[in-house]
């Protein structure tokens, strides 16, 4: 119980932070993309073969592509380390309001990309910090039940699978694409 009161505090607190921003959005698809950065957990059996395969769909057209994992222990660290172009962090590497304490999530959080699309169908505090923070000029991401962070959101509520969400952020961004 006191675990859920210290979530719901923190999240008001970056809801605040992020109230608080003046940041100019622009839409950029993946025509124009440069850069993405993805935020992503492992929290069903497929998220990192998906995480993987928007790597290779984004590095096909041409796109540079990084990743942050947000994961339980240093044991999954350690297990999950092999992958390609992906930082990992844990609850050691973040402070109690989720803000990195080191160079990883702060060098994720201070990278310049186009894009930013999360992945991640479990919402944690320090990924949405990373979010809030990020100085990508465009974010997507999953809708859920928390307040809107996102500037393009996608609801996936009916299919809520990593590999679901990651084809319709590639679609949407593809779509925009043909809209302009």
């Amino acid at each position: 119980m006191l675990r859920r009161f210290f979530n719901r505090y923190f999240k008001n607190r970056l809801f605040q932070a992020y109230r608080k921003q003046h940041r100019t959005v622009r839409i950029i698809t993946l025509a124009n993309a440069k850069s993405v950065g993805i935020l992503w957990n492992p929290t069903d059996e497929e998220s990192i073969e998906t995480y993987e395969s928007l790597r290779k769909i984004l590095t096909a057209k041409g796109i540079k592509s990084f990743g942050l994992a947000y994961i339980g222990s240093k044991r999954e660290k350690e297990t999950l380390s092999t992958i390609s172009n992906s930082w990992l962090m844990n609850s050691g590497n973040v402070t109690w309001f989720g803000k990195p304490k080191n160079g990883e999530g702060i060098q994720f959080i201070q990278q310049k990309f186009d894009i930013l699309i999360d992945l991640s169908l479990q919402k944690s505090i320090p990924l949405q910090y990373i979010l809030i923070h990020s100085t990508a000029k465009f974010k997507v991401g999953w809708k859920g039940v928390d307040p809107n962070l996102y500037d393009l959101e996608i609801d996936v509520s009916a299919n809520p699978r990593c590999r679901f969400l990651m084809e319709q952020i590639i679609y949407y961004l593809e779509k925009l694409n043909k809209n302009k």
